[in-house]
């Protein structure tokens, strides 16, 4: 993918969720299972939550964003376009949420070092910009998190409805063929 292609995906997600303006948002439930579950392995109890800071990678149209508010979190974000930040502020807003959004990617995130206590990537960690890996993303994830903090992602599964027919790239990368909401076709995924 070029970076003309890049700049293509985040003109399509902007258009895809500029006709997506719902009143309530639902979190996606693994987010909610992270969050509110007894993962033996996340010792991160409820209560300590309140005053937190969290970073929410691609957040789309911030259906995440109500439960970490009612967890007592400080929100922040980053998406690919100026638009979806402002439209996902503005339905935040509505809601009484107070919500720190920018525009970035997942290689280059526009917060300072070790700003956030928790990062969450729902569906979006996975995404690779032209001339980057995966592990740039990674980096930047780290960079970004307090040490210590908690990173809260999912990433798609070798069989993921997504992948089917993309073209493996080597190392785990896939350029995704097929996409059912038309927009991520061309993309790099790991």
């Amino acid at each position: 993918m070029t970076d003309r292609q890049a700049d293509d995906l985040a003109s399509s997600y902007t258009d895809f969720y500029r006709t997506r303006d719902p009143v309530h948002v639902y979190p996606v439930e693994f987010v909610v299972r992270a969050f509110l579950g007894n993962y033996p392995r996340m010792k991160t109890k409820r209560r300590n939550y309140v005053g937190k800071s969290v970073l929410d990678v691609g957040f789309g149209d911030g259906r995440n964003m109500p439960l970490l508010h009612n967890l007592g979190m400080k929100i922040h974000g980053v998406e690919i376009s100026e638009e979806i930040c402002r439209l996902t502020a503005t339905r935040m807003s509505r809601l009484g949420i107070a919500v720190d959004a920018r525009v970035g990617r997942n290689r280059e995130i526009p917060f300072e070092d070790e700003a956030f206590d928790f990062v969450l990537a729902c569906h979006a960690i996975h995404y690779v910009d032209p001339g980057t890996r995966f592990e740039h993303n990674i980096r930047e994830i780290a960079r970004v998190l307090k040490s210590g903090g908690t990173f809260v992602f999912s990433a798609p599964k070798s069989t993921s409805y997504i992948l089917r027919g993309s073209t493996d790239l080597g190392g785990g990368h896939m350029k995704v063929a097929n996409d059912p909401y038309g927009v991520r076709a061309g993309t790099i995924l790991k």
